[in-house]
């Protein structure tokens, strides 16, 4: 690693070098990130001051995370955080790191909820519902859209989780952005409870593990640093998928709304899964990805 009395461009440089020789795929952008993670600054303030020198503390405490790093280790846990939807999740391995494609879930789900309330009619409140919350993320994003319906219980939010150390992290990120008393959390299984320990949902919100357990082994290795809970969706991937959909016309109030996040080639296997009757749409990620689909229960 750099000694002391190196310069940013240096430290970058021989941090990148290190991580181009490990399965780090992104290394320049990796190295940027956990410098500027150290120094309280931004890649672009790194960009401009190639020049400035790096504290020797700094330096120390870079090796050490490149190291980390370098065996695997997601650059979202070594900071604790990642930037999702415009908002600051922390992230460690209680849980599921927030993908970017995820950010299509919430939107959909906040888009069906926002069409809901403008429906206007008078009646008990919107239950929403995200199974499988992990860090929280789309119910913190939902519960931040929707403060004042909530607060009002026009809308009313439970996240549920089967890992109590996931829930965990959930609370705390409802709670440093303000909003954990708006969100209620259970430990359970997919719509276990529904009608007894939880209202039963108006809308689910489900980006449950669609990963299938060889492919899960090829990607990750037998140690993928993330919960195995949280990726290992069964044989083909859909073990999960296939539970919540035969559970959920019983669990749910009439005329429901599913909104599931697939993995790539999965949307025809749930189209065929769905009740019969229902109204299905998918929508497409940036990549052209069949990634959310939207079942409208009968």
């Amino acid at each position: 690693m750099a000694e002391p009395g190196m310069t940013v461009g240096d430290v970058l440089d021989d941090a990148t070098q290190r991580l181009r020789v490990s399965p780090a795929p992104t290394a320049r952008l990796d190295a940027e990130l956990l410098l500027g993670h150290l120094v309280g600054r931004d890649r672009a303030w790194l960009l401009g001051h190639r020049d400035d020198p790096v504290a020797a503390e700094h330096i120390v405490a870079l090796a050490g995370l490149i190291e980390r790093r370098a065996a695997g280790e997601p650059v979202a846990y070594l900071r604790g955080f990642k930037e999702w939807f415009g908002l600051r999740i922390a992230t460690d391995p209680r849980a599921l790191i927030p993908r970017p494609e995820t950010e299509l879930l919430a939107e959909a789900a906040i888009d069906e909820i926002a069409a809901r309330l403008a429906a206007g009619a008078e009646g008990p409140p919107i239950v929403a519902w995200e199974v499988a919350t992990g860090s929280g993320a789309v119910s913190l994003a939902i519960a931040l859209r929707f403060r004042v319906a909530l607060r009002l219980e026009r809308v009313r939010l439970a996240a549920s989780d089967l890992s109590p150390e996931a829930l965990e992290l959930a609370a705390e990120n409802l709670a440093a952005h303000r909003v954990a008393g708006l969100v209620t959390l259970a430990c359970t299984d997919l719509l276990d409870g529904a009608g007894d320990l939880l209202p039963a949902p108006d809308v689910v919100i489900a980006n449950l593990p669609y990963v299938a357990s060889d492919e899960v082994d090829a990607r990750f290795g037998r140690d993928p640093h993330e919960p195995r809970l949280a990726l290992d969706g069964g044989s083909d991937g859909l073990d999960l998928l296939r539970r919540l959909l035969r559970d959920a016309p019983r669990a749910t109030r009439p005329g429901a709304t599913l909104l599931l996040e697939l993995g790539v080639g999965q949307a025809s296997a749930i189209r065929a899964m769905a009740p019969a009757g229902a109204a299905i749409e998918v929508r497409q990620d940036l990549a052209g990805v069949e990634r959310v689909v939207r079942i409208g229960l009968p």
